[in-house]
């Protein structure tokens, strides 16, 4: 069954994998009509450009096939929107830079390569694609670890590397998980805004200790605030009448309006009052004194005499 004119649904269906193992890998009808639409949009064109036949390592994986190999639940793949490509005698690079130079309307194109294998997964969504342009990187065991996405001018600079098929007319090919894990719900996926893709947001700087702390109170306010009368004096007017103090004097002369000898005769009156109760309970403790009976009192003188004779 054509997909298009030089694509067929066996070749973008076939998976090494699924014949090895038996796994069965039939697209439903709506994921037959996602792959016409890929190949139709994006393979076709592309091979016209490149004037030779494009490979179709991996298309469409059913569900089995996909955990198999360890792919995204939400592998465009599943849905019959993806495929990895090669064409035999071209560097892969130049396959992915020429799809990206014909502005063909791919959703996502990531160029793949490691020390062993590199191909394109290329993808299409019919009217929502992205046109994100991304890089794989892989860990020493040869399996992708990130997908940094490029720009169109980043993506140009790139150059094939050196890799152990590099003399093969068609280079190695590794059937497994090859794209980054999408939203769940792919056809509502949006590429993230360029500003979250060049800068990562900072973090706001924690308060210093200078504007944390309570600001401290002047030293001379503090003194006026524990030294001042509950109740304001009261402060004559130019009139002579009393009345409450204002301006000025309210906010600033609380202090000297109170007389100075009014607090004087309180405290001269306080320690009299305590003198004076002092003295009543010193009178009331001491015992009243006796005169001890004794002798009478010697007299002298005239009387003396002639109290002695009468005796």
């Amino acid at each position: 069954m054509n997909l298009s004119p030089h694509f067929t649904l066996e070749e973008l269906t076939h998976s090494d994998t699924a014949r090895a193992e038996g796994i069965p890998n039939q697209p439903t009808a709506a994921e037959a009509a996602a792959l016409r639409s890929l190949c139709e949009q994006v393979l076709e064109p592309l091979r016209a450009a490149l004037g030779r036949s494009v490979k179709v390592n991996s298309g469409y994986r059913g569900p089995a096939l996909n955990r198999r190999i360890g792919g995204a639940t939400s592998s465009q793949h599943l849905s019959g929107q993806a495929a990895d490509i090669q064409c035999p005698g071209v560097p892969v690079v130049e396959v992915f830079q020429l799809a990206i130079r014909l502005g063909l309307p791919f959703d996502q194109i990531i160029y793949e390569a490691n020390r062993s294998a590199r191909w394109v997964h290329v993808s299409h969504r019919a009217g929502a694609n992205r046109g994100d342009i991304r890089t794989a990187t892989f860990g020493p065991d040869g399996r992708p670890v990130s997908y940094p996405s490029v720009t169109v001018e980043q993506a140009m600079a790139l150059r094939e590397p050196a890799t152990r098929s590099s003399s093969a007319a068609v280079p190695a090919y590794l059937e497994r998980a090859d794209e980054p894990v999408h939203d769940e719900g792919v056809t509502a996926l949006r590429p993230p805004p360029p500003a979250a893709r060049s800068r990562t947001p900072s973090k706001p700087a924690a308060p210093s200790a200078a504007a944390t702390a309570a600001p401290e109170t002047p030293v001379k306010a503090k003194r006026l605030n524990a030294a001042a009368p509950s109740a304001k004096p009261a402060v004559k007017t130019s009139a002579g009448r009393v009345g409450p103090p204002t301006g000025a004097v309210a906010a600033t002369g609380a202090l000297k309006q109170a007389p100075k000898s009014a607090a004087k005769k309180s405290v001269t009156k306080t320690a009299v009052a305590k003198k004076a109760v002092a003295r009543a309970a010193t009178k009331q403790a001491a015992p009243a004194t006796k005169k001890p009976a004794g002798k009478p009192p010697v007299k002298t003188g005239t009387r003396a005499r002639i109290s002695a004779k009468a005796a």
